[in-house]
C-alpha cells in the first residue's frame, strides 16, 4: 500500500494504517532524536511524543513535502525540547545487553571488527556538536537531500551544506585522533 493512500486512510478515520506509517519511519525517527538528545531515555520520549504529534495532527499534513520530512521535523523540535528541559541534568546511559536500535549500519567482513567500527563512529559523533551530529545522520544515515534536511532543520541550503561540510571536516578531525 503505497504512503499517500495510508495518509488519506488516516485523515479520514482509519486509526489503524497510523501503524503502517510508524513501522516505515520509526528508525529514522529514533536515529535523528538520539543523534540529538545524546541518550536513549530521552529520545524514546522525543519518538514516542512526535508519533503522537503527528497522529493528532496529521489531518493538517498539506503534502507540500513527504510525510518522511515533515515527521522528522516533528523529530527534531520535540528532541531539542527534551534536549533544552534535561540539559540541567547529567545523564549516565545505562548500556542494555541488546540494542533495540542500531544507529549505524556499517558493513565489514567480521562483527567483531563492524561491531569495533560502530563504537568509533558512536564515539567520534558524540564529540561534534549537535548541529554537525543531526546534519551527519540526515544526509548518509536517512540519506535525504540538502532541500529535504534543510526543510526539517530550517535552515537554509546553504547553511546546510556550510554545516555539512565543517561536520565532514570535524569527524575527520576526531576520527583520526583515535
Amino acid at each position: 500500500m503505497d504512503e499517500s493512500h495510508l495518509i488519506t486512510r488516516i485523515q479520514q478515520g482509519d486509526t489503524e494504517s497510523f501503524r503502517y506509517l510508524y513501522r516505515l519511519h520509526s528508525l529514522s525517527a529514533w536515529q535523528l532524536a538520539i543523534s540529538i538528545c545524546k541518550h536513549k531515555t530521552n529520545a524514546e520520549e522525543a519518538v514516542q511524543n512526535s508519533f503522537i504529534n503527528a497522529f493528532q495532527y496529521i489531518t493538517h499534513f498539506r503534502r507540500e513535502s513527504s510525510f518522511k520530512t515533515w515527521l522528522l521535523r516533528i523529530v527534531f523540535n520535540e528532541s531539542i525540547r527534551i534536549q533544552k528541559a534535561e540539559k540541567k541534568f547529567q545523564w549516565q546511559e545505562i548500556p542494555d545487553s541488546e540494542e533495540e536500535h542500531e544507529p549505524i549500519q556499517i558493513s565489514g567482513s567480521n562483527p567483531l571488527q563492524q561491531k569495533e567500527t560502530k563504537e568509533q563512529v558512536s564515539r567520534v559523533i558524540s564529540k561534534l556538536s549537535e548541529r554537525e551530529a543531526v546534519v551527519l545522520n540526515l544526509f548518509y544515515l536517512e540519506e535525504l537531500s540538502i532541500k529535504e534536511s534543510a526543510a526539517i532543520l530550517g535552515y537554509t541550503e546553504g547553511n546546510v551544506k556550510v554545516l555539512l561540510h565543517r561536520a565532514r571536516k570535524n569527524f575527520k578531525y576526531e576520527y583520526e585522533k583515535l
